[in-house]
């Protein structure tokens, strides 16, 4: 027994002194459970739409008011044609309008346009609104724009592009610039003409390469089967693809500026890359159901950034400008951690 508890106090000390061990086995646990907690959940919150009314009678106006003053809801404006009803989806981010006839008093249907390239989003609007109007006495359709045909994959595709992209660029770089130094070659490197600088952009070129054919190959295959048109926001497409490339690529060598061994940047890559990227992006739960203290660091994450405007362009043929504000933030992200990076492999790249 006494042969035991020895062993048990030497490990003990071991996990103590080694710096990933006690991530992993105190904060890791506590840190995962408090954002799980805020964001595996799902309620509405200040969920925008928009309002065509025909009728000139203000019949709607009572339950316009009540969805505004809800939280689940926020009123983003009136629409003055059936032409601004895709251009309020566009360039007001709304997730449904609601189109009132002009035959309303005699019977007319009230038509409600939701957004369907995020289903979770619009089974929970679909479940409130048909409450609220039920209960109100009126009349009502519900219609899919941008996946009609509500398919699942329409849902998961910016997602699933987004891990792909984040597992090619981030962590095979950052696995690549570690595994010079665990196996002694950065040393050699280091003896060529070139500086870190160049080291770092010549093994993130080839990373870049793939990431822009993988880029290419998604959206192929989204004209084969999902029956998009070829060239819709082709550029914006690989504009968006390439810097986010670079983003996840600038975060994985920073991740592999701070640890020493490939098993460390792969837990490092995990816990602060994937997992933030994964469960903040509204890849699994829309970023409006989180908590209202998640959704401000949640809608600057590079994954949210690249899901939106995935959306954006893919599926509402959104012009360039419109996701100006997530390609600016991009950069600005990737800028920064490049040159943190830099500095901190100045110091210890060498370092055992």
């Amino acid at each position: 027994m006494r042969r035991i508890l020895y062993i048990a106090k030497k490990e003990v000390l071991l996990i103590l002194r080694d710096r990933m061990s006690m991530i992993i086995l105190i904060l890791l646990p506590l840190i995962i459970t408090g954002i799980l907690g805020n964001v595996l959940r799902f309620r509405l919150q200040e969920v925008g739409f928009a309002v065509f009314d025909r009728s000139g009678t203000g019949q709607m106006i009572q339950i316009i008011s009540d969805l505004d003053a809800s939280e689940e809801f926020s009123f983003a404006g009136n629409i003055l044609s059936e032409e601004e009803t895709h251009n309020a989806f566009v360039y007001k981010d709304v997730k449904f309008v609601i189109y009132v006839p002009e035959d309303l008093v005699r019977g007319g249907v009230v038509q409600i346009f939701l957004d369907g390239s995020d289903l979770i989003m619009s089974e929970a609007i679909t479940q409130n609104l048909s409450a609220r109007f039920a209960g109100g006495g009126y009349p009502f359709e519900i219609s899919l724009m941008y996946n009609e045909e509500l398919k699942s994959e329409m849902e998961t595709l910016p997602g699933l592009v987004m891990i792909a992209l984040i597992i090619v660029s981030s962590i095979m770089l950052g696995l690549s610039i570690n595994r010079e130094r665990e196996r002694g070659t950065a040393r050699m490197l280091m003896l060529t003409p070139a500086g870190i600088n160049e080291i770092i952009s010549g093994k993130g070129l080839a990373y870049l390469a793939v990431s822009l054919i993988h880029g290419i190959s998604v959206y192929s295959l989204t004209i084969i089967m999902f029956g998009m048109e070829f060239g819709r926001g082709i550029f914006s497409f690989l504009l968006l693809t390439g810097l986010f490339s670079l983003n996840s690529m600038v975060i994985g060598v920073f991740i592999a500026s701070l640890v020493k061994t490939e098993l460390e940047l792969l837990i490092g890559c995990w816990f602060f890359l994937f997992i933030p990227n994964v469960f903040f992006s509204g890849f699994i739960f829309p970023l409006q159901s989180m908590s209202v203290v998640i959704q401000p660091l949640a809608s600057v994450m590079p994954g949210t950034l690249f899901i939106d405007s995935y959306r954006a362009i893919v599926f509402k043929e959104a012009p360039l400008f419109i996701n100006i504000t997530s390609f600016t933030l991009l950069v600005i992200q990737t800028i920064t951690f490049y040159f943190v990076s830099i500095i901190l492999f100045n110091r210890n790249f060498f370092r055992k």
